[in-house]
């Protein structure tokens, strides 16, 4: 996990740096603001210390997940 892009995977390391790809989600805009017809997932890459990343723990990050986008299901009980 990364404090500000989330849970990301580690591509490589160089020493302390570790490269990591973060994946953004971005709404395709509509003609109507109201309206969302789509959204596409831009990927990218950058270098951050070892000591920005800490373990995913998915029972602590949920929400956290949620609100990025990068958790898509319902934890809901039904």
């Amino acid at each position: 996990m990364h404090a500000e892009f989330g849970m990301v995977e580690v591509l490589g390391t160089d020493g302390w740096m570790r490269c990591i790809e973060i994946e953004r989600t971005v709404p395709i805009p509509t003609e109507n603001p109201d309206e969302l017809a789509a959204e596409r997932i831009d990927i990218d890459e950058a270098w951050v210390h070892v000591r920005e990343l800490t373990p995913a723990d998915l029972a602590k990050d949920i929400e956290g997940l949620r609100k990025r986008g990068q958790l898509l299901v319902d934890t809901m009980d039904t």
